[in-house]
């Protein structure tokens, strides 16, 4: 993105600098949470793009790999903030992980809040940990990497036949092979949301 010409703004409390800098990088020692969380170094998304200049910008990009906390970041996290992004990438962590119902519930309403404003166009499986077999027939990883974009921006179609992965994805781990996702939207294309 930097050799695009872009700012980068990048946020890790658990790093006190990157390998390598750049000039466009932006770099600060704390992180994205759906609440404030001053002795972790946590603050909102909202506090990130006020204390950046960002509240006006429109058609940014986010990618967020937080281990699990995106959770409780969509759970906070407006539509009206979320709708300034252009594009977002998250790696969404705990997928098979045993929950409540509520807990299920409260992940479902963080996908359907996500599904307001935005479209997924791409999701690769992530080979590093656990998976599930579905159907008898289809590897399902506890990690997932999914890739948004805003709708109205797009003249987007449903296509049911695209394989998963596909060749430009790579694995995670180089020691394992790629997770097949197959056919995905014509299979869950369909299912109802809990």
């Amino acid at each position: 993105m930097a050799n695009r010409g872009y700012d980068v703004f990048m946020y890790d409390p658990t790093i006190d600098a990157l390998p390598t800098m750049r000039e466009s990088f932006h770099f600060f020692k704390a992180g994205i949470a759906g609440t404030e969380i001053p002795q972790q170094r946590l603050n909102t998304l909202d506090y990130f793009l006020k204390t950046n200049s960002h509240v006006d910008k429109r058609n940014m990009i986010l990618k967020m790999d937080v281990e699990g906390a995106e959770w409780g970041f969509l759970s906070q996290v407006s539509t009206e903030t979320l709708s300034r992004f252009d594009q977002m990438v998250f790696e969404f962590h705990s997928l098979i992980q045993p929950k409540t119902q509520a807990e299920m519930n409260a992940t479902a309403a963080c996908m359907q809040k996500i599904n307001q404003t935005h479209s997924l166009v791409h999701l690769h499986a992530n080979n590093y940990g656990a998976s599930m077999i579905l159907d008898d027939k289809i590897l399902f990883p506890d990690t997932l990497e999914l890739t948004y974009v805003r709708t109205a921006n797009y003249e987007l179609a449903d296509d049911e036949n695209i394989f998963l992965p596909k060749p430009f994805d790579m694995p995670n781990s180089p020691n394992a092979s790629d997770i097949p996702l197959g056919f995905w939207n014509r299979r869950f294309n369909n299912v109802v949301s809990i």
